[in-house]
C-alpha cells in the first residue's frame, strides 16, 4: 500500500485504532514519577467519563495523524530502511511536533472542563513521552500497511 489513508478504510481502521489504543495504554502505564502519576490520574478520570475515550480520541485524530505522516511514509518507501519505526525515530523532532500539533488542534475542541484542564497541565510533557514511543508507533502503522 502506498498511501497511509488506506488505514482509514472500514476493513483496517478498527484494528489500527484498537492497536494504537492498546499502545497508548501501555505507554501511560509505564510512566513514573510525579508526571507519570498525573498522567495516569488524568487518563483514569477521562475513563470515568467515557471508558472508550482513548480509542475514540485516536479514531477522531487518525485522519490528521496519517495525513501529517504521509510525507514520511513516502520518503520511507523510497529509502533502504525496512522499519518505519526506525525511519521515524530518525526524524523524531519533526514527527513529535506533528503529532503534538494534531493533539493541540483536537484539544481545542474538548468540551469537558476537567479533560481540558488535564491536557493543558500535561501538554508540556507530551514530547518527552511521545518521542521514545515513535518507533513502536511507526511499526504499528507499517504492520497494518502490509
Amino acid at each position: 500500500m502506498t498511501d497511509l489513508s488506506q488505514l482509514l478504510t472500514d476493513d483496517k481502521r478498527a484494528d489500527v485504532v484498537a492497536e494504537l489504543a492498546a499502545f497508548a495504554d501501555a505507554t501511560v502505564a509505564k510512566q513514573s514519577g510525579i508526571s507519570g502519576t498525573a498522567i495516569k490520574a488524568a487518563v483514569a478520570a477521562a475513563r470515568k467519563i467515557d471508558g472508550a475515550i482513548v480509542a475514540k480520541g485516536i479514531n477522531r485524530m487518525l485522519p490528521d495523524i496519517l495525513g501529517d505522516l504521509q510525507p514520511h511514509w513516502q520518503a520511507f518507501r523510497g529509502d533502504a530502511e525496512q522499519d518505519f519505526g526506525a525511519f521515524l525515530a530518525g526524524r523524531e523532532d519533526l514527527v513529535v511536533d506533528s503529532l503534538m500539533a494534531v493533539a493541540d488542534r483536537n484539544a481545542e475542541q474538548i468540551t469537558v472542563a476537567p479533560l481540558a484542564k488535564a491536557y493543558n497541565a500535561l501538554r508540556g510533557k507530551g514530547a518527552k513521552i511521545i518521542g521514545p514511543e515513535i518507533p513502536g508507533f511507526g511499526r504499528i502503522l507499517q504492520k497494518h500497511m502490509s
